[in-house]
């Protein structure tokens, strides 16, 4: 009788080992979490790319600046105050990114590679 109740208690204190297991594994690897990870990462990289075309778009126009005849001055300072809008652009683009990567390492995601 005694062995009957030793091994029923052992197999029951194994189901509990591996149940604390199976928790533990489900509380690191949430599919919620893993899904918002994701929507995080891919907010950031849109973002990534839109600082890229504002790169690119304030390297064409200093050029355009510098290509532009000095005695067409109101063409030079459309010119001149788009270059500072788009540095403003640039300037709330890289704020915003770095506020993305925050909430990336707080929200704790698992194999960040920013």
């Amino acid at each position: 009788m005694k062995l009957i109740i030793t091994v029923i208690l052992l197999a029951f204190s194994g189901l509990g080992i591996t149940q604390n297991e199976y928790l533990m594994q489900d509380a690191i690897t949430k599919p919620s979490l893993s899904l918002r990870c994701k929507e995080l990462l891919n907010d950031r990289s849109e973002k990534v790319v839109v600082q890229q075309r504002l790169n690119a778009l304030l390297q064409r126009s200093q050029d355009l600046i510098r290509k532009s005849p000095k005695a067409r001055t109101t063409m030079h300072s459309r010119l001149l105050s788009n270059q500072v809008r788009i540095k403003n652009e640039l300037h709330i683009t890289a704020l915003n990114i770095e506020t993305m990567e925050e909430n990336v390492v707080r929200s704790g995601c698992p194999g960040i590679s920013l």
